[in-house]
């Protein structure tokens, strides 16, 4: 594994079980570079003032385990949209490598609705993903929370034209042969001629402009609307105030109604474990090479799992 700028505690790497569920070493390896990503990330934010909190499974994590949930893969992160903006302002100039502030504005070719923190030293790729330009290091996500109007067809309009925005820059990077698809082509083409005459940040920032568009101060409430659209919707009060608590080894910003906000996302029952599958599917990670040396080989496999695929189909 790769050196990282913390302490690990002592065994933090050995396999280990939790709740019943065997977290194999290998996984410990990419909790402790997100543990080091999310360590730099309070850092900065500390440092310019900026107010995050984790959110999703790591606080469900934090609250029910003091840590990871065992058989989760991932960190979330989340803070409101002024906040989130804080951030891009920065981000670009306050991490230095092997950290990574990655977001459409840092790396062309990268269209999710949020920022991610990556170590460049380090892979964790999507095989669907490995035709893709962008950094594919570990990483931890960080979401930004927008105002959800209270107008219904405002609400519905903003988050389909901000999707088709991001869909759209999204063809350009398409492998259409490996992809299967084809109706992608005409889409795919208008990209590439869209982001050589406007520029993809330009085109992207539509997208994030139009999740601006209603003031916190004129809703009831924010939602990852990036992400999971208007699924999820949180009171703007569960965000007033912060408490620090236990994740794994260090502490972590959570807001102080964090009943109220796991209550929404996973029901009142969230204490109880279920055992469900991570958002991300199957990545490959590993935690001693750069994506730039793996990339290659994870694509190569790919290819070969969709023509082996393709052949079982026409040999039935």
């Amino acid at each position: 594994m790769i050196k990282l700028n913390i302490d690990l505690p002592e065994g933090f790497l050995d396999e280990e079980e939790r709740d019943g569920y065997v977290v194999p070493a290998e996984m410990k390896q990419v909790w402790a570079i997100q543990m080091d990503l999310l360590s730099r990330l309070i850092d900065v934010c500390r440092q310019n003032n900026i107010k995050m909190w984790v959110g999703g499974g790591t606080l469900l994590g934090a609250v029910r385990h003091h840590g990871y949930i065992p058989w989760d893969d991932d960190v979330d992160v989340m803070m409101l949209r002024e906040e989130y903006d804080k951030l891009m302002a920065v981000g670009k100039d306050a991490f230095e490598q092997p950290y990574f502030f990655q977001n459409a504005y840092t790396d062309s070719g990268y269209s999710l609705g949020h920022a991610q923190l990556r170590n460049s030293q380090t892979a964790a790729i999507r095989p669907a993903d490995s035709f893709k330009p962008y950094n594919q290091g570990i990483f931890i996500d960080i979401f930004p929370l927008d105002a959800v109007p209270e107008d219904l067809s405002l609400r519905v309009s903003t988050i389909k034209e901000s999707n088709r925005i991001r869909r759209f820059l999204k063809a350009r990077d398409t492998n259409i042969l490996y992809s299967g698809r084809l109706t992608l082509i005409g889409r795919k083409l208008k990209a590439r001629s869209a982001v050589k005459k406007h520029g993809w940040s330009n085109i992207y920032r539509k997208s994030e402009d139009l999740l601006r568009r209603v003031s916190i101060d004129d809703c009831r409430y924010v939602a990852v609307r990036s992400f999971t659209d208007d699924k999820f919707l949180f009171d703007k009060h569960i965000f007033d105030e912060t408490v620090w608590i236990d994740f794994e080894y260090i502490k972590v910003p959570v807001p102080k109604k964090y009943h109220e906000f796991l209550t929404v996302q996973y029901g009142s029952d969230y204490m109880t474990p279920r055992h469900d599958s991570t958002n991300h599917g199957e990545l490959v990670f590993d935690t001693s090479r750069s994506y730039k040396e793996v990339l290659p080989e994870v694509r190569k496999a790919f290819k070969h799992s969709l023509f082996k695929r393709l052949w079982e189909k026409i040999s039935k």
